[in-house]
């Protein structure tokens, strides 16, 4: 009983440090997908403009891209935030398990 305590704790905490930062790569990842997307999307802002004024642009494709790399960095990120939630939790579980007694 006194090592398979000790192995479940290890595993759970182990486990929970794993999810949580996996969590953290997902989220900078998605994070800087979000930045380029949004950088992208100014830098290829006349696309919109020309739709105000009246004259057909050669960026349409570029900024739909750049709205797609945005949109999926926010995903990424709520992903991430996620995942570290779920690790950090996975790693506080570890004191519900009983310690071993020597």
């Amino acid at each position: 009983m006194q090592n398979s305590n000790r192995r479940t704790r290890l595993i759970v905490t182990l486990t929970g440090l794993a999810i949580a930062i996996i969590g953290a790569i997902v989220w900078l990842v998605g994070d800087e997908n979000q930045v380029s997307g949004a950088n992208r999307m100014d830098m290829y802002s006349s696309s919109s403009w020309g739709d105000v004024l009246g004259f057909d642009s050669d960026q349409d494709a570029q900024f739909a891209a750049a709205v797609e790399q945005k949109d999926t960095g926010d995903s990424q990120v709520i992903v991430g935030t996620c995942l570290m939630i779920v690790g950090v939790g996975v790693f506080l579980s570890r004191w519900f398990i009983p310690k071993t007694k020597k």
